[in-house]
């Protein structure tokens, strides 16, 4: 229980500490003529380096950390494209509805590397992106990505969403890749659906 409270006191001081992070960063980028947003739909990176607190027995990313990794280079994008001031204003948050890991290559402690994000496209409700973890220039492991935005507690329509952010309303195809991994996920629903209804109508049978 304590090891619970410990982690969820941590999970939060993280939290806090990536707000905090890219307020700051957010102000800066503001006062510094020199810099120069990067588009909304472009691949946007962030390096890090792995850390004591990131590895297991076997000295490299476990693999819950590439998960929290993946979360800090997504609170990064809209800083890099000049979108923060706007979700904060348009009261947008960003949920994860799914995510699907590949694990190519171990990354070791003391290991720098750099998380890119990439927004590929959307559906009538789900934007889908892609994360990669990259390191001597190979891939070493990647997410796919889905999520929605809420606008003031509710899901807002993508279309809606890259309207406000100032981006082509109509989505590119999504590559092959993204576009299995949809048809599997709905697939995977479809089958959990109706096992529930299954055993559900085997209940009431044996009742």
């Amino acid at each position: 229980m304590r090891h619970l409270k410990y982690t969820d006191q941590y999970e939060l001081l993280s939290m806090i500490r990536e707000i905090l992070r890219s307020i700051v960063l957010n102000l800066r980028n503001k006062r510094q003529k020199s810099f120069q947003p990067k588009p909304f739909m472009s691949v946007v990176k962030r390096k890090f380096r792995v850390g004591l607190s990131d590895i297991d027995f076997n000295m490299h990313i476990n693999n819950a950390r590439y998960m929290v990794f993946m979360e800090r280079a997504r609170w990064d994008h809209p800083v890099q494209t000049q979108t923060w001031d706007l979700m904060f204003k348009e009261k947008l948050n960003f949920i994860v509805a799914g995510i699907e890991m590949g694990y190519i290559r171990e990354i070791r402690l003391g290991k720098s590397f750099d998380v890119e994000t990439h927004y590929l496209g959307w559906d009538e409700k789900y934007f889908y992106l892609e994360q990669r973890f990259v390191a001597d220039n190979k891939i070493h492991a990647y997410g796919m990505v889905k999520a929605v935005f809420l606008q003031k507690g509710k899901i807002a329509e993508p279309v809606k969403i890259a309207s406000i952010l100032g981006i082509d309303t109509t989505s590119d195809p999504l590559p092959e890749h993204m576009g299995l991994w949809k048809s599997l996920a709905q697939a995977k629903r479809n089958y959990s659906t109706e096992s529930l209804s299954t055993d559900i109508q085997v209940e009431k049978v044996a009742a």
